[in-house]
């Protein structure tokens, strides 16, 4: 059990469940990670190649998320209301995820809620774009609220950064 906590717990912090395209910033596009100054590629279980896709209707924001972890293809889209509720989504995997997300000035924040091996896992992701829009820098928060046997319940919670390079248009 330990096991799969660890890898999801790498797995969510390599990606963001959402990111916004308008507001204010220009969020629009492909995204690839620059491993050089990510630190999801440089963990004890480092990620492969990983890309973001963010699309944006007048009503809703996507991220498509795709990467490798170890021999095995993630792939993700997750869809949030741009008026900030929460949206109930299915992950990879099937796993239902719960989010919502919001602007903090300059900045999207981005929260979500799994369930992963009856242990919750949230997320709470921060994204910045550089001066020059080309990259975009998500600070990381994962929290897996685990109960242990004896009555401890105390969670576990890891902090990260990863940037990301817009591709070219």
């Amino acid at each position: 059990m330990r096991t799969g906590i660890f890898v999801l717990f790498t797995a969510l912090l390599t990606f963001p469940p959402g990111i916004a395209a308008e507001g204010p910033g220009d969020f629009t596009g492909t995204w690839t990670m620059d491993p050089t100054r990510s630190e999801s590629a440089h963990q004890d279980v480092p990620t492969g190649t990983a890309t973001l896709v963010i699309r944006l209707t007048d009503s809703e924001l996507s991220m498509e998320t795709t990467r490798n972890e170890g021999d095995k293809p993630f792939h993700e889209v997750l869809t949030f209301r741009l008026d900030g509720t929460e949206t109930s989504n299915t992950g990879d995997g099937g796993v239902a995820v719960t989010g919502k997300a919001h602007w903090d000035g300059p900045k999207l924040v981005v929260e979500t809620s799994r369930n992963v091996q009856d242990s919750t896992v949230t997320t709470l992701y921060v994204h910045t774009l550089s001066a020059n829009r080309r990259d975009l820098t998500i600070d990381k928060t994962l929290t897996v609220q685990h109960g242990y046997q004896g009555g401890n319940s105390a969670p576990t919670t890891g902090h990260g950064k990863d940037v990301f390079v817009r591709a070219s248009q």
